[in-house]
């Protein structure tokens, strides 16, 4: 396939038919193995996502990452601005309903200042590459909220999201280690 267009289709095609039970047994998995990761172990502040449309769920991964006595962040869309800021949560109820119906931070008073205060963010996508290319949505809110970050970056994938090369603009962002079901993969 050519364009971003047409992976964006068809992986999310592909996704959105993806059976409950799979959806449920492949986060487990991915969670076990982001749990051997040094980068998520010695990370005292996480970013993290709500999972929408059959994304590889992270409900899990808050629970295990709060009782570790990690700060966790989940991000909120400025639908003005069209940029993502993240805000602390301690609980799982502290989110709601918010842009395309994604589960945000109810409380937005305080937003993160400073995502490099972040040490890992966990990043969400259609499609990703050997190289660490990625493709999102196609509003570019990661790749805004990525270019200045210098922390980990770790995508979470189920393996078919996996493919040898996407295209990609200089704009795009990648990531650093890509987790799916069945591995571990890091981008040198």
């Amino acid at each position: 396939m050519d364009s971003k267009t047409q992976w964006r289709q068809e992986l999310l095609d592909k996704r959105n038919n993806l059976d409950s039970n799979f959806v449920r047994e492949a986060s487990r998995k991915i969670e076990r193995h982001l749990l051997l990761l040094e980068e998520f172990n010695l990370a005292e502040r996480i970013g993290l996502y709500s999972a929408c449309r059959n994304e590889v769920e992270t409900q899990n991964l808050f629970t295990k990452a709060h009782v570790s006595r990690k700060e966790v962040f989940y991000p909120a869309v400025n639908p003005k601005t069209k940029e993502i800021h993240f805000y602390r949560i301690k609980n799982l109820n502290e989110l709601e309903p918010g842009y395309a119906g994604i589960l945000e931070p109810k409380k937005r008073a305080h937003p993160l200042s400073d995502i490099n205060f972040l040490n890992l963010i966990v990043v969400p996508g259609v499609a990703f590459d050997k190289k660490g290319n990625r493709i999102g949505f196609g509003h570019g809110f990661y790749d805004r909220l990525l270019k200045p970050y210098r922390g980990k970056r770790i995508a979470f994938a189920y393996e078919f999201q996996i493919v040898d090369s996407l295209p990609s603009q200089p704009r795009d962002e990648r990531v650093d280690v890509i987790v799916s079901e069945e591995r571990i993969l890091r981008i040198v």
